[in-house]
């Protein structure tokens, strides 16, 4: 076994560092990861770390005390009714038609117009079944986050009672007054309470089925006996109960796992960092056993570590037939876990096998396919006007009324022919058939609606009608850095010399003995996991805190500008009793900046002159992140210091933040999670571990390899 695992990682390349091995750990119950010292980091001195996998315990919940519900009742006479292969009950089965979602604009809550709503949804067909890992993909802003919350409140028609969906938000708050154990605690009575109400509410609806069943039916006792195995399903389900001291050990096993520090069980949440809130979240799901787990943004703020228990759970979750829906920007992540995707576009739910890299390579197929039906059709199209042209000026040139009749005649059967042609094949490449697929063909004239037709010319029709071939147009995704213009030369920007910082004297130091410094044009990365540091260190970067110990000297002139890793949270909590728009919020930060200026930057990060004007309690998490990006570059900083800025962005968003960054002439210090992210970007890598702070030759790559490495011993 350990040949097949050494082989493994030996097969693993730069392009494609842990796919083998993510699959290999996950693989592990129990694990240890070292630190070592590598070849070509001498000076590094990393002490061993050691992660504490119960593998009894996620087995206990996702497998050992839910045995009964795993089973699925069969229908029919005797064992089976008319063979196993016809299943008459799927309780763990999400299906449903005709979804139609719409945010509304209530102008007593965002104070802005007369109301109006925005639709997300149109006629949608939703379908997660259990086993499957879906991956929910879609430009920020489409309505990811608010779908997940609609199935999370079972607020979508046809939604099954009986379904209590565990919802992990991607905003992480904390509460004075609750400590990572009393909100495990909190959060498993509420669920408890609202899966014994959906049992109930669904036993009440099957027994008034049962009771207006017909007895001189000929198909009674088979209907009878179905409705029956369904309440015994729900009964079973409901009568299962657990002491209290076990679910206080359950609580501090379900934290344990994802590596919460002990010493934080009594700690508020409050003042907690954000890697450490996250991971109590997620522990939320080890509390009980749901069908149904959605996951918004799981990877933020939590660590590389943290990472990988997020894999180890999601792949327990497969194993027990679970259902998991994942939003995420985390392209390593989806490619590995996610065994569908659900694409979230043009107010449509479209469905791939696979993971994110068959799903890109899906689209780009249908794509170029789009494109090769619209450049046929334009040709067709071209050599039919020509002819009815020609036929027109022929008939014009004739002196016979009966030939010109003739002609007039062909004319008119050519332009309705014209207006029928449109694409031959449908979209899984077979030819058309009225009877499959309708009279009217796609990207045909007789496709646009009789007003727009009416109004317009026949050349002025087949343009438009050439509009339905292509890809359909998405609002802009961009992150367009205005180039800087002042120049220091060979001097630093910022030298950090013997830095330590401390939070509490009597516990020592975070960090310290910290030698950095950071030239002009360059790229740094700090790494680290959660809880070292890295947060600190940037902060001082940035002019916001001082350090307990040592010196830091900043270059005469430099501006600075800092993306906190809570900021877009923070712009939940602004200004509660009045109206927060983006416009409204920069052109009270900068005084100074005209209108225009202000509206410039929101458009060069991919902020649209409506979303300008809506309230900032009501923009996607990664609109929130693009404000905040475009408020920390109107202050015309040299260099800009980043906290997990990928937290809250689409993947597209991501890789357009990477061309912005490599595109721009500016000095850039980022802290991620985000393996792909750091790769792309590239640049000088540190690692935050044991308070000291040391290079890493290689790039992430190299950090990760020794990491994995040590997992597969």
């Amino acid at each position: 076994m350990e040949q097949v695992l050494q082989a493994q990682h030996e097969s693993l390349d730069s392009t494609d560092p842990f796919a083998s091995a993510w699959s290999a750990a996950l693989a592990e119950s129990t694990f240890s990861i070292h630190l070592l010292v590598s070849s070509r980091l001498p000076s590094m001195t990393w002490p061993q770390l050691t992660l504490h996998c119960n593998h009894d315990f996620i087995e206990s919940v996702f497998s050992a005390e839910n045995k009964n519900l795993r089973k699925v009742p069969w229908g029919g006479r005797g064992k089976g009714g008319r063979g196993t292969s016809r299943r008459t009950f799927q309780p763990d089965d999400i299906v449903l038609d005709g979804i139609t979602l719409e945010y509304v604009n209530d102008a007593q809550l965002t104070g802005s117009g007369a109301g109006g709503s925005k639709l997300l949804l149109s006629d949608a067909y939703l379908k997660l079944l259990p086993g499957k890992v879906y991956a929910l993909v879609g430009r920020n802003g489409v309505g990811k986050s608010t779908l997940l919350k609609r199935i999370t409140a079972r607020k979508l028609p046809g939604f099954p009672p009986h379904v209590h969906p565990l919802f992990v938000t991607q905003e992480i708050f904390g509460y004075e007054d609750l400590t990572p154990v009393q909100f495990l605690l909190q959060h498993y009575a509420k669920l408890k309470g609202q899966t014994k109400e959906g049992y109930k509410l669904s036993i009440a609806a099957l027994e008034e089925q049962l009771d207006s069943l017909d007895a001189e039916a000929d198909d009674y006792q088979q209907k009878m006996e179905d409705l029956c195995s369904r309440i015994a399903y729900f009964e079973d389900s409901d009568d299962i109960e657990q002491e209290n001291e076990a679910i206080l050990e359950r609580a501090h096993d379900a934290l344990r796992f994802f590596g919460v520090p002990l010493s934080t069980f009594s700690t508020p949440t409050a003042q907690l960092s954000g890697g450490i809130r996250k991971k109590v979240a997620l522990a939320s799901v080890l509390m009980e056993r749901q069908q149904l787990i959605l996951l918004d943004e799981p990877t933020c703020h939590i660590d590389i570590d943290g990472i990988l228990q997020l894999r180890q759970l999601i792949d327990h979750c497969i194993q027990s037939n679970s259902t998991v829906v994942l939003i995420s920007h985390d392209i390593d992540l989806m490619n590995d876990v996610a065994t569908d995707v659900i694409h979230f576009h043009n107010h449509k739910l479209e469905y791939y096998t696979g993971n994110y890299h068959d799903f890109v390579k899906y689209r780009t197929e249908i794509i170029k396919h789009q494109i090769r039906q619209a450049e046929a059709l334009e040709k067709q199209r071209s050599s039919m006007v020509n002819a009815i042209d020609n036929l027109k000026k022929k008939s014009s040139g004739t002196e016979s009324r009966v030939a010109k009749k003739k002609l007039d005649r062909v004319i008119e059967s050519k332009k309705k022919k014209l207006e029928r042609h449109g694409i031959e094949k449908n979209d899984l490449g077979h030819r058309r058939t009225d009877q499959n697929d309708g009279g009217i063909k796609k990207g045909s004239i007789n496709a646009l609606d009789s007003t727009t037709r009416n109004n317009l010319s026949h050349k002025d029709l087949i343009k438009r009608a050439e509009v339905l071939l292509g890809p359909v147009p998405d609002k802009a995704v961009q992150f367009d850095f205005r180039p800087v213009l002042s120049s220091w030369g060979d001097e630093p920007l910022v030298m950090l010399m013997d830095v330590g910082q401390s939070y509490d004297p009597d516990e020592g130091n975070v960090f310290d003995c910290v030698e950095l410094c950071i030239r002009e044009g360059s790229t740094t990365i700090i790494l680290g996991e959660n809880g070292s540091g890295k947060s600190s260190l940037l902060s001082i970067l940035a002019r916001q805190a001082s350090p307990s110990e040592g010196t830091v000297h900043y270059a005469n002139g430099l501006v600075v500008g800092y993306f906190h890793q809570h900021a877009t949270d923070n712009l939940l909590h602004i200004n509660e009793d009045i109206l927060v728009t983006p416009l409204s919020y920069l052109s009270n930060k900068y005084p100074t900046k005209t209108e225009q200026e202000v509206r410039g930057e929101l458009t060069r990060f991919g902020l649209s002159p409506k979303q300008s004007g809506t309230n900032v309690k009501f923009l996607s998490g990664g609109e929130r992140c693009r404000l905040c990006m475009a408020s920390m570059m109107l202050g015309d900083p040299q260099l800009i210091v980043i906290d997990e800025i990928s937290n809250h962005l689409d993947c597209e968003s991501v890789e357009a933040l990477i061309y912005g960054l490599k595109q721009w002439n500016g000095t850039v210090i980022l802290a991620s999670h985000d393996a792909n992210l750091m790769r792309s970007i590239g640049g000088d890598y540190f690692v935050l571990f044991n308070g000291k702070l040391q290079r890493v030759n290689g790039g992430i790559d190299a950090y990760l390899r020794i990491l994995l490495s040590m997992i597969l011993k």
